[in-house]
């Protein structure tokens, strides 16, 4: 609640002081302020608030005085947590929109990230959760009304509770239209005979399948001077061709596109210069792949360019 305050000053009239009073600018409430009166009482509950409590917030939307209309906080006891959207009002702010049923928020340190991922010009929502070593994220679209999760998930013991599979996971345009998808990095094994789990890449769009990826990689070109990287590419258990290699030409405005390079798997070239240019935005081919394999590329064209390498096997 604002409070008007007064503000006294003094004042000479005719050799006389008389002391005045007038009313002062009320004093808004920090958005750190506002976000903490919506607490979740659900998340005060003993002993879940024992590990200690945080909130993360962002802006989403303000007034033409910047004052904060929309305000997307997360809220987290170190064991459950909870995602809400607070709205201004004619009395103050209220909450708008609350984390869908059914999923499963949970984590220590929190961060909210607004970024249009989808290419519709409003902003998407992304909050991470570190939960022991790794990044736990849900992404999510507000309507204006509701939230609506874009998140692959997966089912737990518990019946009708999903958890989010994007840990440790990175939003990257494979396709060049504008619209990210969610790459999820396999985890290390923690074992010498533990198997290498491939990569997964999920769609916002369609049937969100997952497409096990065998390596991502972003090549850039900072230099004049012609530059060959190398990387290492091993076959993880289970995987099996036919194998795509997918390059993704600069970036999806059209710029930093790559006009001349060349491309080898295992010393055999794949792509070669006629193949790169200003208007090729995406190149697939399918590709023979070993149990380890090399994959090298050499620039030629012009610096300050990059391009997306994926290699994905079959479903």
């Amino acid at each position: 609640m604002n409070v008007l305050a007064t503000r006294t000053m003094l004042v000479v009239l005719g050799g006389m002081m008389v002391l005045s009073a007038r009313p002062a600018v009320a004093q808004q409430p920090s958005v750190a302020a506002i976000v903490e009166q919506f607490y979740p009482t659900s998340l005060t509950a003993f002993p879940d608030e024992i590990g200690g409590r945080q909130q993360c917030f962002a802006v989403y939307e303000t007034d033409a005085s910047a004052a904060p209309q929309i305000i997307v906080a997360a809220f987290t006891n170190h064991t459950e947590a909870a995602l809400r959207i607070l709205r201004a009002g004619s009395g103050g702010f209220h909450v708008a929109a609350e984390t869908p049923a059914g999923l499963d928020l949970s984590g220590v340190q929190c961060e909210v990230v607004l970024e249009d991922v989808d290419a519709d010009g409003l902003r998407d929502i992304r909050v991470d959760f570190s939960v022991n070593r790794a990044v736990v994220s849900w992404l999510f679209r507000w309507d204006g009304q509701q939230l609506v999760n874009l998140t692959p998930t997966g089912s737990t013991m518990a019946a009708g509770i999903q958890t989010s599979l994007l840990v440790n996971g990175t939003l990257v345009d494979v396709d060049n239209d504008g619209i990210k998808e969610i790459y999820v990095q396999p985890d290390y094994p923690r074992f010498p005979d533990e198997p290498i789990l491939p990569g997964v890449l999920y769609r916002l769009s369609g049937d969100r399948e997952a497409t096990p990826l065998l390596g991502m990689w972003i090549v850039t070109r900072d230099t004049s001077t012609p530059e060959t990287t190398t990387v290492e590419v091993a076959l993880p258990q289970g995987a099996r061709g036919p194998y795509t290699l997918r390059i993704v030409n600069g970036l999806p405005d059209g710029t930093a596109r790559v006009t001349s390079a060349q491309v080898w798997i295992n010393a055999q070239e794949i792509l070669g210069t006629a193949d790169f240019g200003n208007n090729v935005a995406v190149i697939e081919r399918q590709v023979p792949l070993a149990a380890e394999n090399q994959l090298s590329v050499r620039f030629a064209g012009q610096p300050s360019t990059q391009m997306l390498i994926l290699i994905q096997s079959a479903q």
